[in-house]
């Protein structure tokens, strides 16, 4: 009857797993919680060669204005050019700009962005700031079958902060609108008369009394690279009369803006 007797006690595996348990709820209980580890913030390491190539293309636009200006004067010596004209330009190239004056140029042009166009008037204050510029942009005189393709696609419109326009539901806080319908242009530029897309687009082509009120509600238009490529990419900083991309075209800018749109 030995060899038939059950043994009165737990099976071994059974027992060496309540073991292990028990001795981790025992570490569990010992262990403290960690001390949290301060985030420290290791900036970008910049080599020194980066720097000094910077420093150095800096002082050539610099040196580039200064030698401009004391060469023609505030205006580009160009016999083509009218000022009091519709003059569209587009930054295509400098995406990153090192030299603070030119920076700040483009800024006030409006053109923040590579590869933005915006709508000017030349005045002799923009014709001054086209000269700082120069190597970074295209310009020229746009006819209205650009303007219209530029509004019809890529125009969008600031929220309206000045008293006169109306904030309506479409409006409601939003930063950039699209230019989807003409009831929005109305909201917008209805006290001045302008109510609908096309009343938008005689009043820049015109440079109407609104212009100005108008293109401050404008935000640049975000374009492409053309889509028949640059002639020759290593020479888009050079001047039109040099072989290059960049500098005034004159009517010549419209056949370059139908690769663009």
């Amino acid at each position: 009857m030995e060899q038939y007797r059950i043994p009165n006690k737990l099976p071994s595996e059974d027992i060496s797993i309540l073991a292990q348990r028990k001795g981790r709820q025992k570490q569990a209980a010992q262990r403290t919680e960690p001390v949290p580890r301060k985030n420290r913030f290791r900036g970008n390491f910049t080599k020194i060669d980066t720097i000094v190539a910077m420093t150095r293309t800096a002082d050539r636009d610099a040196h580039r204005i200064k030698r401009n200006f004391l060469k023609t004067g505030l205006r580009l010596n160009d016999n083509k050019i009218e000022e009091g004209r519709l003059i569209i330009i587009y930054r295509h190239r400098g995406g990153f700009i090192y030299n603070k004056t030119v920076d700040r140029t483009l800024y006030r042009l409006n053109l923040r962005f590579l590869k933005s166009a915006t709508l000017q008037r030349l005045t002799p204050e923009v014709h001054a700031m086209l000269k700082i510029v120069e190597p970074f942009v295209i310009w020229g005189y746009p006819n209205i079958t650009v303007i219209r393709e530029l509004i019809y696609k890529y125009g969008a419109l600031r929220d309206p902060g000045l008293p006169h326009a109306r904030k309506g539901p479409e409006l409601k806080g939003k930063g950039l609108v699209p230019l989807t319908s003409n009831k929005l242009v109305e909201e917008i530029f209805g006290y001045c008369g302008i109510i609908c897309v096309d009343d938008l687009i005689h009043e820049i082509m015109t440079l109407g009394e609104a212009f100005e009120y108008v293109h401050r509600h404008f935000r640049c238009f975000k374009l492409r690279n053309p889509s028949t490529g640059w002639a020759c990419p290593k020479l888009k900083g050079k001047l039109r009369s040099l072989g290059g991309e960049a500098g005034f075209r004159g009517d010549e800018i419209n056949e370059l803006f139908k690769t663009l749109l």
